[in-house]
């Protein structure tokens, strides 16, 4: 199964997104939105990983995505910051906790493609379809 898929928008980034689980869904919004963002030039040998943890809780999915997607451009728009691997992500009704390992933006290894400054609710939509998860998200570029 393809984990996104880009959309045509007229001014901003549509992407769709799928998973088997929620939790597959989630991870696939994150590889879209670093698609999104950077394209990786070549593998970095001694990445410099630092571990962050964090915490929502949402009353609906989209809103639960949508912080989750938040966190992950906080520490890229912030302090450089892109995703190398989800260690740890847990989904309970309303609430999501992850522990990620992130690596610094060095621009030897990796290049800047769009800049993204919101993760909107425009048209943000969450929905199970056939035993699967799908999402539609638009980012503001």
């Amino acid at each position: 199964m393809k984990r996104f898929e880009f959309l045509e928008h007229t001014a901003d980034i549509a992407v769709r997104v799928y998973g088997a689980t929620l939790k597959e869904l989630f991870t696939s919004a994150a590889l879209a939105m670093y698609a999104v963002l950077v394209a990786k030039k070549k593998n970095r040998p001694q990445a410099q990983l630092r571990e962050v943890a964090f915490e929502k809780s949402a009353d609906k999915p989209e809103d639960l995505l949508k912080s989750w997607l938040d966190e992950l451009l906080f520490y890229f728009s912030t302090e450089g910051l892109i995703l190398h691997r989800i260690k740890a992500l847990t989904l309970s009704e309303g609430a999501f906790s992850a522990k990620v390992l992130l690596d610094s933006l060095d621009a030897e290894y990796y290049e800047i493609q769009n800049e993204i400054k919101a993760v909107t609710y425009h048209e943000l939509k969450v929905e199970k379809v056939r035993n699967k998860w799908r999402a539609h998200i638009i980012f503001d570029v």
